[in-house]
């Protein structure tokens, strides 16, 4: 059975190295608007300012090092550096509650956190393409389904330990989190480099490609509304629902929870019923989701919405990169790249988009934004359908 193969060393060592991964993110990530605007009184706008700049230092660093690790530098020495920067960074957070502190902190340190979790995934799909052969893909999928295990367990917990002993003592959690993953890199994994072909090869300008344009944007608008409820949701229902912080905590977990068999089913549901009708039903359920959030008033309708929360993102987390590397079959570095550079970009648009909504309307106003943002997903979706089928048209009848 497949799963036997996560019960030896390296396999088990990839894995919990994820896990830990995930709850030292988890435990920061969904409460640092928070802490920004109560801990450290800071406006709005400057805490999308602070998100933006952690957003983009992170891209800028990861992309720089990326390059070194297909270039021949140690994966490992870089996953290494990128935790230690994250624990530097997450005790600094917890220990200051001064707003120009912390902006230093995610320039200098935490952008070094962003080269972790890729390197991770690279060394771990590189060892599975060499020792686990037909069963790489499943434990690709067993890695990511591992991160998602921690982010049913830790926002919860962390808007608990939250409530009961306050920011420093979440955060130093998250650091010794992410102390966990330095130490089980550091003395269980080896040192595995990649293989560069240097046989240059003339291929199509990815714009160029029929639908991938129009699926990236798609991405990108899609992994927006989901950034900007993530970033906003704890915001909402404690200054203007009036609920008590741990509920943020709760609909996270619990949506986190939905996720788990979604992605571990997502490949067999993609060869019955095809990737892109998948990503359909997932941006539908987004619309369906960020409209829901505009009426729900009581906890309980917040979580009966996580079912498609769950659906809308563990559906395009899974399948989203599978079918812009369909699209792109001979470039599949590229692919993955532009994937993944959709949803930093995504992730730097909704910071700022918040922190001016809020600031000059409402948390409220922020999910009609995302609303829309979810039907201009599936608007871009049918024109890259369309743009694919026009293709293949054009190549079954010249």
């Amino acid at each position: 059975m497949s799963f036997k193969v996560l019960l030896r060393r390296h396999p088990l060592i990839y894995l919990c190295a994820c896990l830990f991964n995930g709850f030292s993110s988890a435990f920061i990530s969904p409460l640092l608007s928070l802490y920004l605007i109560d801990e450290l009184k800071v406006s709005p706008i400057s805490m999308g300012i602070l998100i933006a700049v952690m957003i983009i230092s992170g891209v800028a660093v990861s992309q720089y090092f990326a390059k070194k690790s297909d270039q021949g530098a140690s994966r490992k020495g870089i996953i290494l550096m990128g935790q230690l920067g994250f624990v530097v960074s997450t005790v600094i957070l917890a220990l200051t509650r001064n707003y120009y502190i912390a902006l230093a902190s995610v320039i200098f340190f935490m952008s070094f956190s962003a080269c972790s979790l890729p390197q991770i995934f690279a060394m771990g799909r590189n060892y599975a393409d060499k020792y686990l052969g037909e069963k790489a893909v499943f434990f690709v999928t067993m890695m990511r389904a591992s991160i998602a295990v921690a982010w049913v367990v830790a926002p919860p917990l962390a808007f608990l330990v939250n409530d009961l002993f306050g920011f420093t003592q979440t955060f130093l959690i998250a650091a010794s989190c992410g102390a966990m993953v330095f130490i089980i890199v550091f003395a269980g994994l080896p040192n595995l480099h990649l293989e560069v072909s240097k046989r240059p090869e003339k291929l199509v300008r990815w714009q160029q490609i029929p639908g991938v344009l129009f699926f990236l944007l798609c991405i990108f608008f899609a992994f927006s509304a989901n950034s900007m409820y993530i970033t906003s949701i704890s915001l909402y229902v404690t200054q203007e629902l009036q609920f008590a912080s741990k509920w943020a905590g709760y609909f996270m977990g619990i949506a986190a929870f939905i996720e788990i068999p979604i992605m571990l089913s997502a490949g067999y549901l993609s060869r019955r019923f095809g990737s892109q009708q998948l990503i359909f039903v997932a941006c539908i359920s987004g619309l369906i989701f960020h409209g829901g959030l505009l009426i729900a008033t009581a906890p309980w309708q917040f979580m009966v919405l996580q079912l498609f929360n769950g659906l809308f993102i563990g559906i395009n987390a899974c399948l989203g990169m599978v079918v812009v590397q369909d699209l792109m079959k001979k470039q599949m570095g590229l692919a993955s790249t532009l994937f993944s550079n959709s949803q930093m970009l995504s992730i730097l648009l909704s910071s700022l988009m918040v922190g001016l909504i809020a600031q000059y309307f409402s948390y409220y106003a922020i999910f009609i934004v995302s609303s829309a943002f979810c039907a201009m997903a599936i608007l871009f979706l049918v024109l890259a359908e369309k743009q694919i089928t026009s293709a293949d048209n054009s190549e079954a009848y010249p």
